[in-house]
């Protein structure tokens, strides 16, 4: 099967097999399972899932990391996000089942799980929940779990593209006391205004019905991944903005979730300058 063949039923069925090898892992490494309801998503896109499956990559080189395992690196190119297919989604997955599979030999797991059988009604947000699902999971089963420093890395860059759209505000005033479920809304509200200008362009966002109890650090990574995933997508929307550059913004230090906040209350006000 070529990339060209893949449809979202196949990205389903791969990432649900790397839900089961995760759990395996993390059942090894001696954590409990994430209990909390998983999210509810409607009108995902292929572009949303690569973006996601991109954090997921993060988390499993991180954990590769910390168990010794030898970084691997990430070897195809990123597609134009007009154009991005369940091809490019399954891709990501591939390179994160081979980590995995490295994890596992690391620790010694003999079991193996199989693929379940295709399920051909499976859409995009079927695919995108699992990989939130696994990242939960991965979130779980590290020493060193993603920090709101990691989260403002992903925000700074996300304000740097926004900044290259036209985006302008001042930095928001520093609010105190701030929770990761703070950073989460404020993202929230960010993807909400990247959506409607996405849909001013001719194009449609994923939208979200549910917001996770508990937030965590690590899931307002992924929500911060979708952010700046927007972002580049809008870029691409764009014909007068200059060209996405693939650079990362140096390490920012510790950082506080009120940093996390205020950085994304910028962002928020950067987007509704684009228009």
């Amino acid at each position: 099967m070529t990339n060209a063949d893949v449809r979202p039923h196949h990205c389903y069925a791969r990432a649900q097999r790397l839900l089961a090898e995760v759990g395996m892992i993390r059942d090894e490494l001696g954590r409990s399972e994430d209990a909390r309801p998983a999210i509810e998503i409607a009108d995902a896109k292929p572009r949303e899932c690569y973006f996601e499956a991109l954090a997921t990559w993060h988390k499993v080189d991180r954990l590769g990391a910390e168990l010794g395992v030898p970084a691997a690196r990430f070897s195809h190119a990123a597609p134009p996000l007009s154009e991005t297919t369940p091809g490019h989604v399954i891709q990501v997955i591939d390179a994160v089942l081979d980590q995995v599979d490295a994890i596992r030999q690391r620790l010694q797991i003999k079991e193996t799980s199989a693929e379940p059988a295709l399920e051909t009604t499976r859409q995009p947000s079927d695919v995108l929940v699992t990989l939130i699902r696994i990242n939960r999971e991965l979130s779980r089963s590290l020493e060193r779990p993603f920090t709101p420093g990691d989260v403002y890395r992903v925000v700074a860059l996300a304000s740097a593209y926004a900044a290259r759209l036209g985006g302008t505000a001042s930095l928001a005033p520093f609010e105190r006391k701030r929770k990761p479920k703070d950073c989460y809304h404020r993202l929230t509200a960010c993807h909400t205004a990247l959506a409607a200008a996405i849909a001013k362009r001719g194009q449609a966002a994923m939208t979200t019905r549910s917001v996770p109890s508990d937030v965590l650090p690590g899931d307002v990574y992924d929500l911060a991944c979708l952010v700046l995933g927007e972002l580049t997508f809008l870029h691409a929307l764009t014909d007068k903005a200059p060209p996405v550059h693939a650079f990362e913004p140096a390490a920012s230090g510790h950082r506080l979730p009120a940093h996390v906040d205020q950085l994304a209350r910028t962002l928020e006000a950067q987007i509704s300058t684009i228009g």
